[in-house]
């Protein structure tokens, strides 16, 4: 969404085609046009759907498709053929378990990773060539100083915090497990999980088996997690594997200090000690010892906060992503349009 709020509308205008309704869709910039498809599945429905799709882009055809999440790239695989397009897809995790990943050598121009882990495992389990596969890290947009509030102040009870998907990989058991032994040394603390899943209902008994009924929240109908984030004093990414992290990004950028799992593209971003904590992957008590330095040690709590904000804005702003994503669109319509300049 950050791309479509920035990208300069001199320079390329977009269409959107999205299975479900985007939020915050009524803040995109004039023009913005969004198209819901619903899910384009099934083997007559899907392509029914996709028929309707297609009579209405190609009235006025793309000159290019991005397609931003895999579970959209057979649609957009299929109007690329159609309409005769290139297109490139962005690929923000890790695959899942015999999962596979396929490109159509014919129409995609570039595949984009948001990490350099990420590239090196689709490169590790896919015949595409290194040349076709670039990194943009994901950008986020860095908060006003005066937006924020001091994290660990004292003034209120400290929030721990974890946002995302509720699946089996995000390391959420550890979260709750670590959580309960936190609560046995500052038992004023409180915990915060926002997101929804298939694994809440499970997250939910646990919380209760482990005595956090009272001290713990649960948020999993936000359509953002800002609000969320508004909250937290010191935030936790327990994925077992994590592709880059953006709710992590987001976090630093309002100078929350985070801890984070030795996991893929949580790497790249946070220097043990400097900007952050590292941990290994479900390691409760790796997570349990973090958080209480972090509790006992406001101070430096404070510090890593400050230095994951600079960090983030020097490396990991949104303004970066979208000058790399219009230098990549750009390259690629002068290659396909050899007579039209592009700045």
């Amino acid at each position: 969404m950050s791309l479509l709020q920035r990208v300069p509308s001199d320079r390329f205008h977009y269409s959107v085609v999205s299975q479900n309704a985007i939020p915050g869709c009524q803040n995109f910039p004039k023009g913005i046009e969004v198209r819901v498809t619903g899910k384009l599945s099934g083997p007559f429905l899907g392509r029914i759907s996709q028929y309707f799709l297609l009579r209405e882009i190609e009235e006025s055809p793309p000159e290019l498709i991005d397609v931003q999440h895999r579970r959209m790239l057979p649609t957009g695989v299929w109007l690329s053929r159609r309409l005769g397009v290139p297109y490139v897809v962005t690929v923000h995790d890790y695959l899942r378990d015999r999962e596979t990943f396929a490109v159509d050598p014919t129409f995609c121009r570039r595949v984009i990773a948001v990490s350099e882990s990420v590239r090196a495992e689709l490169l590790d389990r896919t015949k595409l060539s290194e040349s076709l596969v670039d990194v943009i890290p994901t950008g986020v947009a860095v908060p006003p100083d005066e937006s924020l509030c001091q994290v660990l102040s004292g003034e209120r009870p400290p929030v721990i915090g974890t946002c995302g998907p509720l699946e089996p990989d995000r390391g959420l058991t550890d979260f709750l497990q670590a959580a309960a032994a936190t609560k046995t040394h500052f038992p004023e603390t409180l915990y915060l999980i926002a997101g929804s899943g298939p694994e809440e209902k499970n997250l939910r008994k646990l919380a209760r088996s482990l005595g956090l009924a009272d001290s713990i929240t649960f948020l999993p109908n936000l359509t953002e997690f800002a609000p969320a984030l508004l909250a937290m004093d010191i935030f936790v990414l327990p994925s077992l594997k994590q592709g880059l992290g953006s709710t992590m990004l987001d976090a630093m950028a309002r100078g929350i200090p985070v801890i984070g799992t030795e996991s893929g593209g949580v790497f790249s971003v946070v220097s043990h000690g400097k900007t952050g904590i590292l941990v290994p992957p479900q390691d409760q008590t790796a997570i349990t010892d973090a958080i209480c330095g972090l509790l006992a040690d406001r101070p430096h709590a404070q510090k890593l906060g400050e230095a994951a904000r600079i960090r983030v804005s020097e490396k990991f702003h949104v303004d970066s992503m979208v000058e790399a994503t219009c230098k990549l669109y750009g390259s690629i319509l002068q290659a396909e349009h050899p007579t039209i300049a592009t700045s």
